[in-house]
């Protein structure tokens, strides 16, 4: 299907996600199955329910304003490492909608949100950031929406010849008691998913301020800061067991830095000099 082609490239990380298209003509049957499982979380657009054998994701049937939405289930397994989305074929949705199917992306966040919890079955966290690749290295920058993450990367890349390799949401993962960043086949507004792994030298944690400054975090400091920019599969207790061992063991590994900072030259070249001298 033309809407699943973003999803379609390898990833350059080591656990695979195999993402299926169910066969249209059994989505009624497929959505009356995933009622049977209780209600475990919840949002504005789906449910997510408990089945015997995995997880169900299912779209709401009415939106807050009383909008009618047509049917769409991911089925995913325990791992979430299997994934098979059943909705409407093309032709369905363009006979009931009268628009093209492209732009109809069914569940497409809800698949980039599995995947990301998925992760943490084979060592990984998705990571709200901006990354970065500068002499072999990763950099990342972290903080809550609309800090300047990618103001940063792009201050790097301009100043400092590195390149962006993913803008909003790159992932990072443990490997031998090291840790690594890649990119990963999606992004946000930016579009900048460049698919690589590297070596993670920082994670700069950003904080407007009036002049630039930066200081080393303590690993209390940073692992509240994970906290904050990663997602909690809190229906999940196993998940959540392996997020919870992650988040400490890459605090106390990686090193953070807090940057209070104008979004300027001077501040992309300031943080460079400190890690570089906290790595020598």
């Amino acid at each position: 299907m033309q809407y699943l082609s973003a999803f379609r490239n390898e990833m350059p990380y080591e656990h695979s996600f195999y993402l299926h298209f169910g066969a249209p003509e059994l989505l009624d049957e497929k959505y009356q199955e995933a009622l049977e499982g209780p209600v475990v979380f919840e949002t504005t657009g789906f449910e997510l329910r408990k089945l015997q054998n995995g997880w169900d994701f299912i779209s709401k049937q009415d939106s807050p304003e009383g909008i009618k939405r047509d049917r769409q289930v991911l089925a995913c397994s325990r791992d979430y490492s299997e994934m098979t989305l059943y909705c409407m074929d093309d032709e369905k949705y363009q006979e009931t909608f009268h628009r093209p199917f492209s732009y109809f992306l069914p569940f497409k966040t809800v698949i980039r949100v599995t995947c990301g919890i998925g992760m943490a079955f084979m060592g990984g966290l998705s990571l709200h950031a901006s990354l970065v690749e500068k002499d072999g290295y990763a950099v990342l920058f972290t903080g809550p929406s609309g800090i300047g993450k990618s103001t940063q990367a792009k201050l790097w890349e301009k100043h400092l010849d590195a390149e962006i390799i993913n803008g909003d949401s790159p992932v990072i993962y443990e490997k031998g008691g090291k840790w690594f960043a890649a990119g990963i086949p999606w992004d946000g507004k930016d579009q900048l998913y460049i698919q690589r792994n590297l070596p993670i030298k920082a994670i700069i944690v950003l904080e407007q301020a009036s002049e630039n400054q930066i200081s080393i975090m303590t690993p209390t400091g940073a692992m509240t800061v994970l906290l904050q920019q990663i997602m909690h599969p809190i229906w999940d207790d196993d998940a959540m067991d392996r997020v919870s061992g992650l988040l400490y063991r890459c605090a106390n590994t990686v090193r953070f830095y807090h940057l209070k900072n104008i979004p300027n030259r001077d501040a992309a070249v300031l943080t460079h000099s400190i890690i570089n001298k906290q790595m020598s």
